[in-house]
Parts: C-alpha cells; sequence; structure tokens
C-alpha cells in the first residue's frame, strides 16, 4: 500500500523526490503547492495542505498538523465565522528534520534544518538549524551543534 500511496503522491504534488513515503491516512487535499524532497515522508492521519515545502530526509510523526491560514478576528461587529480566514503563508521544512507526533505547524513558519520538534509542540515562530524545540508554544529546549 505505501508504495501505491507514493506513487498517488507523485502525480499529485507539485514536485515530488525519490522514495517518499505517504502513510496510512495522511491527508494532503489535492496536493496543490505541495513540494516534497527525498527520503521524506507524510506521517500517519497527518493533515498538510499546499503552499508547503518539505526538504530531504524529513520525518513526520504521527497525527501532525500544519496550517496555513487561520481565522480572522478583527472585526468585533461580525461573528468570527463570517470574517473568512487570513491569506495563506507558505510552511518551509527544511532538510533533515524531525516531527514528532500530534505537532501543531502554524501559517508562515520556517523550520531550519537538521532541527527536531517535540512531540506535541506547538509551533508558532521560525525554528533555528539544529534546534530542539518543544512545547507550548514551542520554544528551543538545545542545540544539536
Amino acid at each position: 500500500m505505501r508504495k501505491i500511496r507514493s506513487s498517488v503522491g507523485k502525480h499529485l504534488f507539485d514536485s515530488c523526490g525519490d522514495n517518499i513515503n505517504i502513510e496510512k491516512n495522511a491527508n494532503f487535499g489535492n496536493g496543490m503547492g505541495i513540494v516534497i524532497g527525498n527520503n521524506s515522508g507524510l506521517g500517519i492521519n497527518c493533515k498538510v495542505r499546499g503552499p508547503l515545502t518539505i526538504g530531504d530526509d524529513v520525518m513526520m510523526g504521527p497525527d501532525v498538523m500544519i496550517f496555513l491560514s487561520n481565522h480572522q478576528t478583527s472585526r468585533t461587529d461580525i461573528p468570527m465565522r463570517g470574517q473568512g480566514s487570513t491569506s495563506r503563508k507558505r510552511v518551509i521544512i527544511e532538510d533533515d528534520v524531525w516531527i514528532g507526533a500530534r505537532v501543531i505547524i502554524l501559517p508562515g513558519v520556517k523550520i531550519g534544518k537538521g532541527s527536531i520538534i517535540g512531540a506535541g509542540a506547538v509551533v508558532t515562530k521560525d525554528v533555528p538549524q539544529y534546534s530542539v524545540v518543544a512545547g507550548n508554544p514551542a520554544k528551543i529546549i538545545k542545540s544539536r551543534l
């Protein structure tokens, strides 16, 4: 089944590297705007949309959610559900990143090369290269250098 899911991804994504792994129940919409590098994958039950760039050698745990927009909330005279969404902001995940289980990544975030995102983290801002982050909101807990 993995080979079938990977083959489908190769036809739907804007760009797709070699040896990708798309796990069971990965939800990527129509695949438009998604770029995925070599030896990378989408975890079990993940939910992602484009515009999204995933580099080479990226590991993604189960239940990861990557958001590209949010609800508008600036007006108090209109219910939030009627205000629409913010514009989509690309999420970039550089090479050699490990994203733990149930991580949430918010719009416009860039995760630097070689970083580790601890399970359950909520990533609200950019993560420098070779950082280990965890928590809600995610904070740097150490450097891999």
